[in-house]
């Protein structure tokens, strides 16, 4: 599987945690989904880096070039 499509599927995972977090029934509940939004948030950083890191698209300030 190509690497922007892992991370668009990291990504989505961590905007239906964030979902989760703000529609929580109770406290406990809305502590278990941010423990996911950052588990996710910290997946998809660090695939963004792996793919800066292998991309000849990005430059030294970590922006895509064209």
């Amino acid at each position: 599987m190509n690497s922007i499509f892992k991370v668009s599927y990291a990504l989505q995972r961590q905007q239906r945690a964030v979902e989760r977090t703000l529609y929580a029934r109770s406290a406990e509940e809305s502590m278990l989904a941010s423990k996911w939004v950052d588990a996710w948030h910290r997946l998809v950083q660090a695939r963004l880096d792996k793919m800066a890191e292998t991309s000849r698209y990005v430059d030294s300030r970590g922006r895509l070039l064209h």
